[in-house]
């Protein structure tokens, strides 16, 4: 079986955001990428539940090796622990295109793990055929 060897990311995590630097290894690849699902905001970061909007974000590529340790610092800063009840976000798999539409492959990402809106996100608004979250 075949894992994943990136990680998409559409908020803190991103370059230019406050956790860019986080990021336990340095990456192969970034690069703009889109999946499916809903995305929501607050000021100080974003959500995602499934949904089929585009939202525009980060694949951030790493060699094999890298990804143990990514995925746990990773998992810390989302608050997932196995994706129990009680987590904040779940980890998950998700497929992955380029802007240009072309499939990128599967990468893992973190999806909110309850209401966002009872959590005080608002839906961002989709523009251009896109959502996106810049802080």
């Amino acid at each position: 079986m075949s894992f994943p060897r990136g990680v998409f990311v559409y908020g803190t995590l991103k370059r230019g955001q406050c956790r860019e630097h986080a990021w336990p290894a340095v990456p192969r690849d970034i690069r703009p990428a889109w999946i499916r699902a809903r995305l929501f905001g607050r000021a100080d970061y974003p959500a995602i539940t499934a949904g089929e909007d585009r939202v525009v974000g980060e694949l951030w590529t790493f060699d094999d090796g890298q990804m143990d340790s990514v995925l746990r610092v990773l998992d810390q800063i989302e608050g997932t622990s196995g994706n129990q009840p009680h987590d904040l976000y779940h980890r998950h798999v998700v497929q992955v295109s380029g802007l240009d539409d072309h499939p990128l492959g599967d990468a893992y990402t973190y999806f909110y793990n309850s209401d966002p809106a009872r959590d005080g996100f608002q839906p961002v608004a989709v523009a251009n055929g896109c959502s996106r979250w810049d802080g």
